[in-house]
């Protein structure tokens, strides 16, 4: 609870006014299914993520439209929130994270992980989805994310089959 102001910090500076804040991040400690790890650097934090695990067939609330091409089978997680203090542009340093996220679901009983990218994400400068593909995800539909209650944003629906991961 103690790291919350700077995940805030670094979450707002990365995506601005949808960049998550102080009741977000309460609500996502205080959640069973919720995880959240994080990198620190000399005690201070950059860079986390927040992911979260799932049954079989669940969907998220703020999920709509899901359109994909095969049906999730088992327990699976998704990434809520992935924020790095190079936000994609050092990929060695944030697929480490990755990698973690994935040792972490794996541990947990996960066999897919997934994760939602807006479709005008921004960090398309960066190679967003070029960085999700090199860690082994695979663009398999679409999702409304619904981020109001007045506001949909169409994103792009990546997946990885856990048992791949050496």
């Amino acid at each position: 609870m103690s790291d919350i102001p700077q995940l805030v910090a670094l979450d707002r500076k990365a995506y601005g006014r949808y960049g998550a804040d102080k009741t977000y991040f309460v609500k996502k400690f205080s959640s069973k299914n919720t995880k959240i790890l994080k990198v620190e650097d000399q005690g201070k934090v950059v860079g986390f993520t927040v992911f979260e695990l799932l049954k079989k067939n669940e969907i998220p609330s703020d999920f709509s439209n899901l359109k994909i091409d095969e049906p999730i089978k088992g327990m699976w997680a998704h990434i809520i929130a992935f924020t790095t203090k190079t936000n994609y542009a050092d990929i060695e340093s944030d697929s480490n994270l990755v990698k973690a996220i994935e040792r972490s679901a794996k541990l947990m009983g996960c066999e897919i992980f997934c994760v939602p990218l807006s479709i005008n994400h921004p960090f398309i400068k960066h190679d967003v989805f070029g960085f999700w593909e090199k860690n082994g995800y695979k663009n398999v539909g679409t999702i409304d994310w619904l981020a109001s209650p007045t506001e949909k944003i169409k994103c792009y629906f990546y997946r990885k089959i856990l048992e791949t991961i050496g």
